[in-house]
This record gives C-alpha cells, sequence and structure tokens, in this order.
C-alpha cells in the first residue's frame, strides 16, 4: 500500500464529469519492422505479463473509509483485460488528423475509479500499415518525468529484447486492512500533519516576506494571477475534447534557442505563442494585454532516480501575445522564464508542494479563492497551461518494432481550457493541443499555427558560427 501524496490527490480532488485528469502517451510504430508479430491478439496475450513487471498499473485506489484520511494506492496484479485494453480503428486515410481525432474521443471515454486507473489503446488503420499504442494514465499516477520512467518501463531500447514474460507462481495482491491497522495509521499521518502545519506556516511568512523584498527592491515577480483577459477558452468546460498535434523539427527549435541565447522550453513557448495569437487574431478575438501561461517544471533533483507521483513547480509566466514582432515576442518569454526561474531559486521550492498536504486548506487557497476572483475581475486565474518534457533520448521498440513518433497531452483544468505540451523524441518534438470541443471546434485552425511560428524565428534567427552549429 502506497499512500497518495498531497500533489498526487489533487488531481483526484480537481477531478470531475468535465474535468478528467488523465494524460495521454501514444506511440506510433511499424508492425512490419518487429521481430515478432505486433497484431491486436497479441498486444492483448502481452499485457498481464507487463502489468506484473510495471508497478503503477497494477494500482488501484483504495478509498479511505467514511471519507477520513488520503486515498491509498492497493496493488491488484489481476486486470480486466476487456476494460484496460481497447481497441479502435482510425478513418482513411488514417493520418495525423484521424490518429488525433480517436486521441480526442479516447480523452472522453469514460474511466473505472474501482479498477487501475489506465488503459491502451491498441488503433490500427493508420497509412503505412502502421499502428499505435494510446495510454490513458491517470495524473494521480505519473507527472512528466515519472511518465518518462513509465514509457521506458513498457518500451526496451533493444531491439532484440522480448516482451516480458509472466512470473512463476500465483500473483500476491495486497489487501485493505483491518480497521484496527488502518485507524492507527491515518492517526499518525493526520498526528504528523498537525505536528508539521506550524513550520509551513513559518516556511511561508518568510516566503511571503522575500516576495516582499523583491516587490519593493523593484524585482520583477511571476506573472499575477487575474492579469490576463479571458479568452473563448477560459468559459466553463464540458465533456466534448478536441486534439491535434504536429511534429516539428528539434534541430531547429535548438538552433533558434542558441542563434537568440534562449532555452528550448523559450523556444517551444514562444512557437506556442505565435500560433494562439494568429488564431485569435484570423478570429477577431486577439486582446490587447497579454495572455499567461500556467507553466510545470520538474522538482525532481538532476540524476535523481525517479519515482512515481508527481513532484512540480508551477512558474506562471507572460506570453507576450501582446507583441507582434517574433523576436521580441521570443525575447519577453524568455525574459519571463528567467524571472521564474530567479523567483523559484529565492523562495521556498518546496513550500507549495507541502503545502498540498493539508488539501482542504489548499483547496480554499487555490480553487475557492480564484473562482471569487474570477467573478470578481471577469478574468481566468492564468490563461493556459503550456508543458514541455524531454522525452526518451534513444529509439523506443515494441517486440523489436522501431517506435517512431511520441504524443504526448496533459489534461485542461477550468478555468484553463487550452493545453499545449511537447515532447521531445530522438530529433523530433511533438507538440500537441488540447481543448474542450465547446470551445474549439477545429483544434487544427491552432496547431497549424505551430510549424509555421517556429519556421518564422527560424527565418529571423542569425546564421550560427560553423563550430556552434555542428554543437546544436
Amino acid at each position: 500500500m502506497r499512500r497518495l501524496k498531497g500533489e498526487d490527490n489533487s488531481f483526484l480532488a480537481w477531478e470531475s464529469d468535465v474535468q478528467p485528469q488523465y494524460t495521454i502517451k501514444a506511440v506510433v510504430l511499424d508492425p512490419s519492422q518487429g521481430r515478432e508479430p505486433v497484431t491486436r491478439a497479441t498486444v492483448r496475450a502481452a499485457i498481464p505479463a507487463l502489468v506484473e513487471h510495471v508497478e503503477p498499473l497494477q494500482w488501484q485506489l483504495l478509498m479511505p473509509r467514511l471519507g477520513f484520511g488520503r486515498p491509498w494506492w492497493i496493488a491488484r496484479s489481476e486486470i480486466d483485460l476487456d476494460y484496460h485494453v481497447k481497441h479502435a480503428t482510425v478513418a482513411a486515410p488514417g493520418g495525423d488528423r484521424e490518429l488525433a481525432a480517436v486521441i480526442g474521443d479516447i480523452l472522453e471515454a469514460d474511466t473505472d475509479r474501482r479498477r487501475p486507473p489506465w488503459q491502451l489503446w491498441y488503433v490500427d488503420g493508420l497509412a503505412g500499415g502502421r499502428v499505435a499504442f494510446v495510454l490513458k494514465v491517470h495524473h494521480a499516477i505519473a507527472d512528466g518525468m515519472a511518465s518518462l520512467r513509465l514509457l521506458e518501463a513498457i518500451y526496451s531500447t533493444d531491439p532484440e529484447a522480448p516482451l516480458r514474460q509472466s512470473r512463476p507462481g500465483p500473483p500476491t495482491d495486497e489487501q485493505r486492512p483491518a480497521l484496527r491497522a488502518w485507524l492507527p495509521m491515518v492517526l499518525r499521518h493526520q498526528g504528523t500533519a498537525a505536528l508539521n502545519f506550524p513550520r509551513i506556516i513559518t516556511r511561508s511568512v518568510r516566503v511571503a516576506g522575500i516576495m516582499r523584498r523583491r516587490q519593493k527592491a523593484g524585482k520583477p515577480g511571476y506573472a499575477a494571477a487575474f492579469s490576463a483577459p479571458g479568452t473563448r477558452f477560459n468559459a466553463p468546460l464540458t465533456t466534448d475534447r478536441k486534439f491535434a498535434y504536429h511534429t516539428v523539427d528539434m534541430a531547429t527549435i535548438k538552433h533558434v534557442g542558441k542563434a537568440f541565447g534562449v532555452t528550448v522550453n523559450d523556444v517551444f513557448l514562444a512557437v506556442c505563442s505565435g500560433a494562439l495569437r494568429d488564431f485569435l487574431d484570423r478570429h477577431g478575438e486577439l486582446p490587447v494585454e497579454t495572455l499567461t501561461a500556467v507553466v510545470p517544471v520538474s522538482m525532481r533533483p538532476p540524476g535523481a532516480e525517479t519515482g512515481w507521483g508527481n513532484h512540480v513547480a508551477r512558474w506562471n509566466v507572460v506570453l507576450a501575445t501582446d507583441i507582434a514582432d517574433p523576436v521580441e515576442r521570443l525575447r519577453a518569454i524568455a525574459d519571463a522564464t528567467t524571472t521564474a526561474r530567479e523567483v523559484q531559486a529565492e523562495r521556498d521550492a518546496l513550500l507549495q508542494h507541502d503545502w498540498m498536504e493539508y488539501w482542504p486548506l489548499f483547496w480554499f487557497y487555490s480553487r475557492a479563492l480564484p473562482l471569487v476572483s474570477e467573478r470578481m475581475t471577469r478574468r481566468p486565474t492564468f490563461s493556459l497551461i503550456a508543458s514541455n518534457m524531454r522525452g526518451p533520448q534513444r529509439r523506443l521498440y515494441w517486440a523489436g518494432a522501431p517506435i517512431e513518433k511520441l504524443i504526448s497531452t496533459g489534461p485542461v483544468v477550468f478555468p484553463m481550457g487550452l493545453n499545449f505540451t511537447g515532447w521531445s523524441y530522438e530529433d523530433q518534438m511533438t507538440i500537441c493541443t488540447l481543448v474542450c470541443g465547446d470551445h474549439v471546434s477545429d483544434p487544427w485552425e491552432i496547431a497549424d499555427g505551430l510549424p509555421r511560428a517556429l519556421a518564422e524565428l527560424a527565418a529571423l534567427a542569425p546564421a550560427l558560427p560553423e563550430s556552434v552549429e555542428k554543437a546544436v
């Protein structure tokens, strides 16, 4: 049994029928190059052994008795294959748009909290005989870094590696503990939280002082909440989801970053900003003021073994959508992320993470107060979510079949009804656009602007010395 951390539990607490908190990790592969057949039947047959070896695929939520205490993960090695392994066929001609439509439908599909919170969809009908595996997994299980670990556990970097085999002997499932064992565990956790609470308050006061001193010194801070005007994406959500993506060249992203002295993440945000600005401008909806973004960043120590669950900070940055010039927009975004990095270094970086252990209080601060403020100001907390993740750096395989593309998206969270998610894989980055279908009927109107925005920056980038260009 594993008690959910406060940050993991927040994704369950935020979840509703119109706001499911699942992520997608989809791969496209070529079965013709596999050592073994990659069919719906062979994939289904391989899943039980995979579940035995990949720990979080066994996890099922154990909700607290009488609503007292935090949920737990409990291991269940036997799964219902009819529920967890699904099948879909894309429409002809089986390209990116048709696959994206299926992924959008998968994001709408109902899920059952009484089962381990994941499903794997085998999607056929893709052009060239290719297939896609679309893994839908609850965000409470994994953030970006943990999702990378999950992918590396499911797939292999060795084309000769065999598929997992079931372990000998009967599986061992965890059982709900008896009340006499469970109640003392809960009381110990509650007691520890109570003892730590004064230190949380002290740390919060210290951080408030740091922020006040920074403000008095005239230094910029995070993008302010409720500073951005509302757009169509900030309306109430429905169950409808629309999804699109484009794959762009990582070498071009790195070239632009080197040429302008900014990071890959800065270029990613500028590309998203440019595509969004173009979409709003075409529809006569571009605000005079800049939009803002919540940008998740990993808080796991460099080089540390990646655990499961979530461990992220959230930067609040301007997207400079009010700036027409692409280079000036990129520089403004780079200034904003530099400020965010400085603020994170100065303040208690783990404070928000630790506050989530006190969920009722954190909910009041993070959800209840913003809802009141949104009604008073008629502005969203922030405009959208934008997340960029460095994915696998080596080619992945399933039964020897090479994985050619990695597609990933996180959920939308009201009032941020637009999510940009970028994952790199080998020499490319796939940038995904997820929206509520009631806000945007065709997300390709936004996504098609992504490669155009990158090409525009690349065309304006100064040439690099040959030695620097080779390093990129």
